[in-house]
């Protein structure tokens, strides 16, 4: 108990330890209206930064299938511990159909590095050349070939496919757990949780060895109450939330709290290594 208390202190003082010891106070960027997703369910609210830089496509059918109400009375049917969690039609002969006005998507795997403003993590990565931020995603790159991607890391949204590479079109999920970067550059991630992962987390599991973890009982799937994108809400209603710059001194130093262990707690301290999943970029909820 002693340990689990001392380290909660510590994280939620690392943010507020960033202001102090910055050289001036956070400029926290503003995210978008249009890019914030916010998916009800029984369990809670969970909100979701969406990534147009990276998978623009991707995104805007993320919108355009919120305008249209599409996922409202739809379900996570297939959840599968420390995996994904998948929401949309499900894979039932009846399942709703998605309007012929919206063909399956080109893949957005990964994008030319030119114009990103890329954070390098300072660690080796298992799975990339170079691995690190771009304005707070978790990020990978390749210097030889110039294209970089994001990351799998808990918390990721991307779209579902078949075998095909681009035949996404509106199943998507949520990364549960680590050990899914191998699914890095053969899946699009649009987005990441910013807020209310601990409800993604409630949701009742699968088993991964039959069906490939759909929820057979369709009355334990979980219910997607609401699926909105926050510039189509009233703005009295919409929540607006603020993401710690990346690349910053800020972040640098935040970074850095993860990677160097020395305080006094750790009398053996470990390796000054760490991956850019384990850094989440802060972000916060802030009233307009």
């Amino acid at each position: 108990m002693k340990l689990f208390s001392y380290l909660i202190a510590w994280a939620l003082l690392a943010v507020p330890a960033c202001a102090a010891e910055g050289p001036e106070e956070i400029q926290w960027r503003k995210i978008a209206p249009e890019n914030l997703l916010i998916i009800d369910t029984d369990y809670g609210r969970t909100v979701i930064e969406l990534n147009p830089e990276f998978a623009p496509n991707h995104v805007q059918r993320i919108r355009e299938l919120s305008a249209d109400g599409f996922y409202d009375g739809l379900t996570f049917y297939r959840v599968i511990e420390g995996f994904v969690a998948q929401g949309g039609r499900g894979e039932e002969e009846d399942s709703p159909k998605l309007p012929e006005k919206y063909p399956t998507l080109i893949n957005e795997n990964e994008r030319a590095s030119a114009g990103l403003d890329f954070a390098p993590l300072g660690s080796p990565d298992l799975y990339a050349p170079e691995s690190g931020h771009v304005n707070g995603f978790a990020a990978a790159r390749n210097p030889e070939t110039q294209m970089t991607w994001l990351q799998h890391c808990p918390g990721s949204m991307a779209m579902a496919r078949d075998n095909d590479p681009d035949s996404g079109d509106a199943e998507f999920y949520i990364v549960l757990g680590p050990g899914t970067r191998y699914l890095d550059r053969n899946l699009t991630v649009f987005g990441r949780v910013i807020d209310g992962m601990q409800y993604i987390q409630k949701l009742n599991r699968g088993i991964r060895s039959i069906n490939y973890g759909v929820i057979e009982d369709v009355s334990r799937r979980g219910i997607i109450r609401s699926f909105h994108v926050a510039a189509d809400m009233p703005e009295d209603d919409r929540p607006s939330y603020e993401v710690m710059p990346t690349p910053s001194d800020h972040f640098e130093i935040h970074k850095t709290k993860k990677r160097i262990r020395n305080d006094a707690f750790f009398y053996r301290h470990p390796p000054e290594v760490v991956e850019a999943c384990t850094v989440v970029a802060p972000a916060r909820a802030v009233k307009e």
